[in-house]
Formats: structure tokens, C-alpha cells, sequence
């Protein structure tokens, strides 16, 4: 089988855009093209819209060229280093439907990144992976008879600009989170303790593919026809009308936490939902729970990406996908994802993603019935120097956002508490049970609220915690001053979403 070998080599990215559509319309022969970006590039896929799933700002400061591909799929990051690659060809030249392609191309690039000796291997859908690690991504698109395939072979290590780049499903990027990115993504550079040039991975990947395909190239170049239809169009592709083609509403899109702390340790799951499709975009699974292999978690990941948001479908997949591991317990990565869900009801109530993030809603969920009488405020909110902070009452002098929040739920007509130690919280539940009160508010930090979430339950008190905003004791690394009511910072209640909430609860 005889295909032309196209390497257009380093383009910008709204030349590489309008090179894919000519060679798909003009089809002028089988090829298989080699392409690479410069600037460093983010692409989203056609359906995407940029300002959901782009950091812009980082990339304007950066020099990142910003661009949209021809093909669909999820936004991705192209670095000088990466190298592309491209079968563009008539579709009755392979059998089978066009969605079979990507497990018949997938392979063999898989069986080229073994040529370089890289343990590569084909995973459905469409990623090609390294002992449950991704190395490439895959796509595709269709027109009239033909069609184009395309992938890109991750270099260098560049991961921490890519998560930078993109909006991926992580909210905070600490060493810890991109590390996690991290177990998941491999590269040539890691998995040989070297960098090819550019010639031995196309050699590498051009072998594969005859092994596996029987493909035969002969190096070539771009048309007259095909060079003076670039040239053509590149202005519309690198006009705002393509990159920002797809437009959707502020809000719309964001990314869902849901943190479970069990037995089996803290099992955290961040989705990216669309709000207007429904649709979940891409999930990433992290926490202190240990699995063996790790890769399980990974491949869940998969099945949990572009589907429709929907609790008991997704509930459902969770559960036939861990039915072989008994020894994973299925049910508390469930309680995760119903975290999850309860942060889109918060959504669904009017709250935008990051404001519902903040939101920790204990033994009820958003939309029932829920009439708190009391607001429990932490005393590390109170000034450092306050004769008032290790005490129950405020006199709301203004001086703090305690006060602030004081002023907030006595208009909303709930009494005000400022816990002053986790033991003094217990006392506060004991003391709401005693007096027939069922329903609070409260403000406190998330890992609080993660580390305590077995007594918030067991309490059986509807709360809803509502997060602050700054460094706490958990970052500073002084829980234990924090435990005994010795913590000596200041901290800053979130006062805007406070005030959300408490006009919500009126309504």
C-alpha cells in the first residue's frame, strides 16, 4: 500500500488547521503526514469552546498560540518537541466503519513506539498508552469518501505548562495535584532517559505501521494546488470567527469536587461538567487510597469522559467497572461521585461550579427541605489580637469578617456561634440535639470539613458548610493548635457566598 510521506515540519498552528483541511478536501493521494507547532500551541477540539477550556491569560503572557482543530475530542497542549502525525486517505482503502480506525491506527503507532523500545499499546478509545500511562491521543475526522486520522507522540516532559495551559479537572495546581497529572501522563524522554531526533521517531513510527498495516511511503511534497489552497483560507483560520467558532455562556461549564474520607482513606473526584449539554467532560480521580495497579483508577478515568452526566448511568458504569476487583471498594468511590452530584444540584439551584465547590452540604442535599436556626462561626476568622476570639459571642466591630458575617445572619434572623475547638463543636451538636434543633450553617476550611466529615454525619444534623477563603491551619501545618483552639493566624470567611446562601435559604 503506497502512501505519500509529507514532514511540513514546525508551523504555527492556524497553518498546520488549514493544511488539514486541504488535505482532506483535495485528497490527492494517500498520505501520511508529520507535523509539529511553533509557538507552543493549545487546540481545542471543533466542538469546544476556547474560554471553557483555556487558561487565556496564561497563554497570552506565555506566547502560547491559541487555535481550533477540524477534528473533535478534548483540548490539548503541543509543545516544539511533540511530533504529529497524520493518515489522511479515501476510506474504502481500510475495512471497516471509520470509528474502527483509531483501534487499527492506534496499533500500529503502538507497535512503532515498541520499534524505539517503548512497551506501548493501543487502549480504547482512542489513547495509546505506556503500563497504563498516556503517551499519544488520537482523533479524527470524515469528508465525503475520505478521511483524516491524526495523533501526537508526547516528547519531553512538559507537563506542567500543559496543566497550566488547559482548564483541566484539577482546582488548585500544587505540586501534589500536578504530580498526580503526572502517574498518568509518560513521554518518550521517560521512558527511554532520552530524546530521539525527530528522524528516528518518524522512522520508528513509519516501521510500525508497515508492520502492522503494510504501508509503503515515498517522500514527497505539497502540490502547487495544495500550497496556493493553504494560503487561500489561512487567513479565516487565523481569524477569531474559527478560534472562538464556538461560543457558550459564562458559567456554563466548570469543574465539580467531591470529597468522601472513609476508612479506606480520602477518595477525591473532580468531573468538568457542562451545564448547558449535560455533558461530563473529563474526570480525574486522586486521594491517599491505595490501589494496585494504579492504572485501574486510570482506565475508570476513561470510562467517566464525554458521556452524559447523568447520576445513575454514571453510578452504573462505576459499579460493572469495579465488579472483577472486589477488593476495590466500589461503594465509597459511589459516595465520591454522589459528592459530586450534590455540588450540581447547588448548580442546578443558581450557584455558579467554583461557588458550589465551596459548599458542603451535610446530610441533605440541595433542593430539600432545610431551615437552619443557627451559624457557626470558627474563631480563627477572628482578629489575632481580639479579646472576643476564643469567645462565643462577637461584637461585629467591623474589624473582622466575623463580625461581617455576624451582622449577615442576624438579619437572616439565626443566632450566632463562634466554635472556639473541634471539642467545642461536638458540644454545639450535643446542645442543637438537646434543643430539638435539627438544621445549621457554618463556615469552615475544606480539609476541616474532609477530615471531620464521619462526625459532621454521624451527628445526624443537616449543616451546610460553606468554605473560607485564605490559608488556613492545614496549609500552615498547624492542626493541632487548630484542635485545641490555639491557632494563632487569622483566617477570612467568604462573604459574598455567605450572603448568597443566606438569600437563597429566604427564597
Amino acid at each position: 500500500m503506497r502512501f505519500r510521506e509529507l514532514d511540513t515540519g514546525l508551523k504555527n498552528p492556524a497553518w498546520n488547521m488549514a493544511s488539514d483541511k486541504v488535505l482532506l478536501e483535495l485528497q490527492k493521494e494517500p498520505t501520511l503526514r508529520f507535523l509539529s507547532f511553533s509557538p507552543p500551541s493549545v487546540l481545542v477540539g471543533y466542538f469546544q469552546s476556547v474560554e471553557q477550556e483555556v487558561r487565556e491569560e496564561y497563554c497570552k503572557e506565555k506566547g502560547i498560540a491559541i487555535n481550533r482543530r477540524i477534528t473533535g475530542g478534548g483540548a490539548i497542549y503541543f509543545d516544539p518537541s511533540q511530533v504529529g502525525w497524520e493518515i489522511i486517505a479515501p476510506l474504502n482503502l481500510f475495512s471497516g466503519y471509520p470509528s474502527q480506525l483509531y483501534s487499527l491506527f492506534g496499533k500500529g503507532v503502538a507497535e512503532g513506539l515498541r520499534v524505539l523500545g517503548i512497551p506501548a499499546e493501543f487502549k480504547p478509545r482512542n489513547d495509546i498508552e505506556v503500563r497504563g500511562k498516556k503517551i499519544s491521543g488520537m482523533g479524527g475526522v470524515t469528508f465525503k469518501d475520505g478521511f483524516l486520522f491524526q495523533g501526537t507522540l508526547l516528547v519531553e516532559d512538559r507537563i506542567e505548562e500543559m496543566l497550566y495551559a488547559l482548564r483541566v479537572p484539577i482546582e488548585k495546581l500544587k505540586p501534589k495535584e500536578i504530580d498526580s497529572v503526572r502517574e498518568r501522563v509518560t513521554c518518550i524522554e521517560r521512558e527511554l532517559g532520552r530524546v530521539p531526533d525527530r528522524e528516528e521517531i518518524k522512522w520508528a513510527i513509519k516501521e510500525g505501521l508497515k508492520k502492522t498495516l503494510g504501508i509503503q511511503t515515498e517522500k514527497k511534497e505539497l502540490v502547487e494546488e495544495e500550497i496556493e489552497s493553504i494560503e487561500r483560507i489561512l487567513p479565516y483560520f487565523s481569524s477569531p470567527e474559527w478560534i472562538y467558532k464556538i461560543k457558550l455562556s459564562p458559567g456554563s461549564q466548570g469543574l465539580l469536587t467531591g470529597v468522601y474520607r472513609s476508612s479506606y482513606g480520602t477518595i477525591k473526584v473532580n468531573m468538568i461538567v457542562n451545564k448547558e449539554q449535560k455533558i461530563l467532560r473529563t474526570t480525574i480521580i486522586t486521594g491517599d487510597f491505595f490501589i494496585d495497579p494504579p492504572n485501574v483508577i486510570f482506565d475508570l478515568e476513561r470510562m467517566l469522559k464525554n458521556i452524559h452526566f447523568d447520576e445513575r448511568r454514571i453510578i452504573k458504569i462505576i459499579e460493572d467497572f469495579l465488579a472483577p476487583y472486589p477488593e476495590i471498594p466500589g461503594d465509597e468511590f459511589i459516595k465520591a461521585c454522589k459528592e459530586v452530584f450534590r455540588k450540581w444540584r447547588w448548580v442546578v439551584e443558581g450557584f455558579t461550579p467554583d461557588e458550589a465547590n465551596h459548599l458542603f452540604a451535610v446530610n441533605f442535599s440541595p433542593g430539600e427541605r432545610f431551615a437552619p436556626t443557627i451559624f457557626l462561626f470558627p474563631y480563627c476568622a477572628k482578629k489575632t489580637d481580639c479579646p472576643f476570639r476564643y469567645k462565643r459571642e462577637c461584637p461585629a466591630c467591623g474589624e473582622c469578617t466575623v463580625g461581617d458575617g455576624y451582622n449577615l445572619a442576624t438579619q437572616a434572623g439565626l443566632k450566632c456561634i463562634t466554635v472556639t475547638s473541634f471539642e467545642d463543636l461536638i458540644k454545639n451538636f450535643y446542645m442543637m440535639k438537646k434543643s430539638k434543633i435539627t438544621d445549621y450553617i457554618g463556615s469552615c476550611c475544606e480539609p476541616f470539613y474532609v477530615k471531620h466529615q464521619e462526625e459532621f454525619r454521624k451527628s445526624g444534623l443537616k449543616g451546610l458548610l460553606i468554605d473560607i477563603e485564605n490559608s488556613t491551619c492545614y496549609d500552615l501545618g498547624k492542626t493541632k493548635e487548630a484542635y485545641r483552639g490555639r491557632f494563632k493566624n487569622q483566617t477570612q470567611l467568604n462573604i459574598p457566598l455567605i450572603k448568597k446562601v443566606l438569600e437563597y435559604i429566604r427564597k
